[in-house]
């Protein structure tokens, strides 16, 4: 980079011719060149950008060095306001470049700097206005009428010393001021995180030019006169600026982009968790202190890597929070360098990259759960129905067949054995019709499928030990798809059987209702008042349902603190 400085600064020294600044109408152009370059790269900025301020920073840059161009009339107040606006110029424009590449000043040692930088500047400037007969000049494209108009604000005539005195105080507080600046920007640039690193590289070359044609520029007032390869330089940083800014968000991007593609190839080699996401985005944006948390919906709050609910509710000194959101609904949280702060947007999209990736993982992990335990559920409910068929149905049956088989043999001799064994079977058989109905009901009641979900519910309410009510709001009569009614019913029948077993719950409540925003769904829950602590196990009867509601794409959720109560919660889409 200093070398790069080095060899931009000889190529100007050597090319520019120097007269080129010496006349009026070159400056006034190449003036109004630069404000407008100011100007259009920050409104581009804050088009592609309207949530950042940098854009309008470097416009407003723009614009107040557009008042510098009052140092060009020969008027004494027009001078002055001119030479005002200027100073506020350089505190102002060392402010935009430490904020980049966010839209404002986020580490506190550049907080500090820029404070200090602004309040010498304002403790100053009012002594050199009230005491000085000749301003400071300017730099580069600045330069006033010759001779310089006198101060018009100075109510007090001191010695030419005094006056000289004051002046280069203000030529210190600049050159501290402008230094500073650039010792922060070769730290930023130094940054351990590459993405930082990437966006502030170019804009330190373009500082790097300005800071070194001021010195130089200086180093050639104190000699007798400045140097007009100095001054050309100055102008050249200046009219990179926007440029190198431009192009350092142009980097960042690339970086994140190549970033991205990396953790998919990555991802698509080895198989995400949330321990490697970390990992990951760690190494991608050179944070090693990065830390990710995950929503979970069943405890209701932030989990870290292994699982521990943790509370980020603000972010430590030196530290900042990104909020990762998916279709609005939290979905993680990402603490990590403060410096990273500046590229929010960046870090969102390589963390919803990272998080695609552990969203698909785990959705594979879920269909391999739920295939095995639909595989699981599809042998034991066969081997129940082959259990409950030949303990009940079929024992009959053979009773019955048997029965039939005597009667036939005595309806001629004994009629009326006959009849008592007709009798019987008669009852055997009324018994097993109705065991086969209760087999039935199990897969899928008649009057689920007959008359809907709201009656079948009213027909499983006050069979079990614990008063339960059903309020619905649905429309009367309302029906949905098979798929949908048998997955409510399932759901509130189950959980209606876990309250019965495990909850010592002396009251239930079933809900029904239609949610319409964000899509168009059934909401089904279940509430009791037990004693609670109720968890979704992998192998668990809670888990089962989960995969019967995943299967209609829809989510199951169950919050079930210590001491009650219990609410289990089925959203199922319409769709």
């Amino acid at each position: 980079m200093a070398a790069g400085t080095a060899a931009a600064a000889a190529a100007i020294w050597t090319t520019v011719p120097s007269s080129v600044l010496a006349n009026a109408e070159t400056i006034g152009i190449l003036r109004g060149l630069l404000i407008a370059s100011w100007v259009a790269a920050g409104a581009y900025m804050w088009s592609e950008r309207p949530e950042s301020r940098l854009g309008l920073l470097l416009a407003g840059a723009g614009l107040v060095y557009a008042l510098t161009s009052l140092m060009a009339s020969s008027d004494q107040l027009t001078y002055t306001a001119g030479r005002i606006a200027l100073a506020a110029f350089v505190v102002f424009f060392a402010y935009v470049y430490l904020c980049f590449p966010g839209d404002r000043v986020v580490a506190d040692l550049n907080r500090r700097f820029i404070t200090g930088f602004a309040l010498a500047s304002v403790a100053v400037w009012p002594f050199v206005l009230a005491f000085s007969d000749r301003l400071p000049e300017g730099g580069a494209l600045n330069a006033c009428s010759d001779p310089c108009p006198a101060n018009a604000l100075r109510v007090a005539s001191v010695s030419d010393r005094i006056s000289d005195s004051l002046n280069a105080i203000v030529g210190v507080v600049t050159t501290v001021g402008l230094l500073g600046t650039a010792a922060l920007l070769v730290s930023n640039a130094r940054s351990p995180a590459r993405l930082r690193r990437r966006a502030v590289e170019p804009v330190v070359f373009a500082y790097a030019i300005l800071v070194v044609s001021y010195l130089a520029n200086a180093i050639g007032d104190l000699s007798g006169g400045a140097l007009d390869a100095a001054q050309v330089a100055a102008a050249t940083g200046a009219f990179l600026t926007p440029v190198a800014m431009l192009a350092g968000q142009a980097r960042a991007r690339s970086y994140a982009s190549v970033a991205a593609g990396q953790l998919v190839t990555r991802g698509q080699a080895e198989r995400m968790t949330r321990a490697r996401l970390q990992e990951w985005l760690r190494d991608a944006l050179g944070d090693p202190t990065l830390e990710v948390a995950f929503w979970d919906r069943l405890r209701l709050g932030f989990v870290d890597i292994d699982g521990n609910l943790i509370e980020w509710a603000d972010a430590s000194p030196g530290r900042a929070v990104t909020p990762v959101n998916n279709n609005g609904r939290p979905f993680a949280v990402i603490a990590h360098s403060a410096s990273l702060q500046e590229a929010n947007d960046v870090v969102d999209g390589l963390a919803q990259t990272a998080l695609i990736l552990l969203e698909n993982a785990r959705l594979v992990d879920e269909l391999r759960a739920s295939r095995a335990r639909i595989v699981a559920s599809a042998d034991q409910e066969r081997h129940r129905l082959e259990r409950d068929l030949h303990d009940g149905a079929q024992q009959r049956l053979v009773a019955l067949t048997i029965d039939l088989g005597l009667a036939s043999e005595r309806i001629d001799q004994d009629p009326g054995a006959a009849k008592e064994l007709i009798l019987e079977g008669q009852a055997q058989a009324r018994e097993a019709l109705a065991e086969i109905r209760q087999l039935v009901r199990g897969i899928a009641p008649a009057i689920l499928l007959d008359r809907g979900l709201v009656p079948a519910l009213d027909s499983i309410i006050g069979r079990g030990p614990v008063r339960t009510t059903l309020a619905s709001e649905l429309a009367p009569g309302a029906r949905f798809s098979p798929a949908v009614e048998r997955a409510a019913y399932f759901v509130v029948s189950e959980a209606l059987a876990n309250v019965a077993k495990h909850s010592n719950a002396k009251g239930c409540e079933i809900r029904l209702r239609l949610e319409e925003q964000p899509s168009r769904r059934l909401i089904a829950e279940v509430r009791d008042d037990g004693h609670g602590g109720a968890q979704i196990e992998p192998e668990g009867g809670l888990a089962g349902l989960a995969s019967r509601v995943a299967a209609v794409d829809g989510t199951f959720s169950v919050s079930s603190p210590a001491g009650g109560p219990t609410l289990v919660r089925a959203e199922i889409p319409l769709a």
